[in-house]
């Protein structure tokens, strides 16, 4: 039996843990980024590439400021094959305006166009309204639902948590006489259970008297969400299990709806932006520079920030006017990161990273004591997310290309 010693260069380069590795996306591959020819291999780690990063990832391109310009303007997200999907929002309501004072649940399309889900609203104790996109969607809704309510028990899913950090709690309720009640006791899991009934809290807060007592609705992943206000979850379910077997579609109107009115509100985690952006600087740095350069005890403290989150990072809105000219000269459709440094005394430098994502710009300090690159800076990467490819340009090549990009569009 031979052993095997550990080395330097065998150690993650965010957490210097053992590994095993993945390969990690130079750029989020949510971003438009998912090019192959920017990969690092055998540099970070499986637990920081996927139980860090990826939760990370997932808030920020999901329920942040970045979910909402990433909707729509980019035409699809991580290229899967068949599963590839368009850009969504999470968000805690999705919501139209509606011509009975009481709003639609909606969800987004591609660049964003909002979508009627299928739904029935509790109106008062005795009244339901229902909306959806197309009759036929419905139809198939109303039957899900009909199957759903019929059986001898529900199981309930609601979220705990952050979004990079979740939980989820599964309550049980019980039909016997056609009438639900709560089961003693719940559990919590760290997946949700499959085909259950997914919870949610209206609030009311916001919308006042316009809000449904209950709406039980499908999202765009085929799930049933309950969203209650007013009413207990098992008084709501009795309700609507009695709803669907009056359900009469000969009732039914259809109408476009021109010019709507969409209400979006989501809970934005601080800081969880400026760390995936950092984390691609840091990623940037290791592609370009090496691994032996991001190992340097300069980076130790953002690293650890990207990580933990705290030390919380100092990002900033960029409004120099040189900046924002050359980052505003790219192209339609295109992330842009550059590099830079600033030099310090005896050969070290200080590290800025700044991002350019969905039009709006932000700079993040790396580090202000780290050895001085020994490649050219600045270095431009440039994303096309329409088209999931990444371009790295020095400043005459950056220069050179926006040059030619703009003979082409003339």
């Amino acid at each position: 039996m031979t052993s095997q010693s550990t080395t330097p260069t065998s150690l993650c380069i965010y957490c210097d843990g053992p590994g095993p590795f993945s390969d990690e996306h130079v750029i989020s591959a949510g971003l438009g980024a998912d090019d192959d020819r920017f990969l690092l291999g055998d540099m970070v780690c499986r637990r920081c590439n996927t139980d860090v990063f990826g939760c990370l990832e997932r808030e920020v391109l999901r329920s942040s400021p970045i979910a909402v310009g990433r909707a729509f303007l980019q035409p699809h997200g991580r290229k899967r094959g068949k599963h590839t999907s368009v850009p969504g929002i999470q968000a805690q309501h999705k919501q139209m305006a509606n011509a009975s004072g009481y709003p639609d649940e909606v969800d987004f399309g591609p660049h964003a166009k909002p979508i009627v889900l299928p739904q029935i609203k509790m109106i008062g104790e005795k009244e339901f309204e229902s909306s959806a996109a197309s009759l036929d969607e419905l139809r198939s809704f109303v039957k899900s639902l009909s199957s759903l309510l019929q059986g001898t028990q529900v199981i309930c899913i609601r979220k705990w948590g952050l979004e990079h950090e979740l939980r989820y709690e599964a309550i049980t309720m019980l039909r016997s006489s056609k009438t639900f009640t709560l089961a003693d006791g719940s559990s919590f899991q760290a997946k949700p259970p499959r085909g259950g009934l997914w919870l949610e809290r209206s609030d009311e807060a916001r919308t006042g008297d316009v809000t449904p007592a209950a709406t039980i609705f499908k999202n765009l992943n085929g799930e049933i969400v309950l969203k209650t206000s007013s009413t207990r979850i098992e008084d709501a379910l009795n309700f609507f299990a009695c709803a669907v077997e009056q359900f009469s579609f000969d009732v039914q109107v259809t109408k476009d709806i021109e010019n709507p009115i969409v209400s979006v509100g989501m809970t934005v985690t601080i800081g969880v932006v400026e760390r995936v952006i950092a984390k691609i600087g840091i990623n940037l740095l290791a592609y370009y520079l090496g691994r032996d350069y991001v190992t340097d005890p300069g980076f130790r403290q953002v690293k650890g920030s990207i990580l933990t989150g705290s030390p919380r990072l100092g990002g900033h809105i960029v409004e120099d006017a040189t900046i924002t000219a050359i980052l505003n000269a790219a192209p339609d459709n295109h992330h842009v990161f550059f590099l830079s440094k600033v030099n310090q005394p005896g050969g070290r430098a200080a590290i800025i990273m700044v991002a350019k994502l969905y039009g709006a710009a932000q700079s993040i300090s790396l580090a202000l004591d780290a050895p001085a690159p020994h490649l050219p800076f600045p270095v431009f990467f440039l994303v096309d997310y329409v088209n999931h490819e990444v371009k790295q340009r020095s400043l005459v090549e950056y220069a050179e290309y926006l040059l030619e990009m703009g003979s082409a569009g003339q």
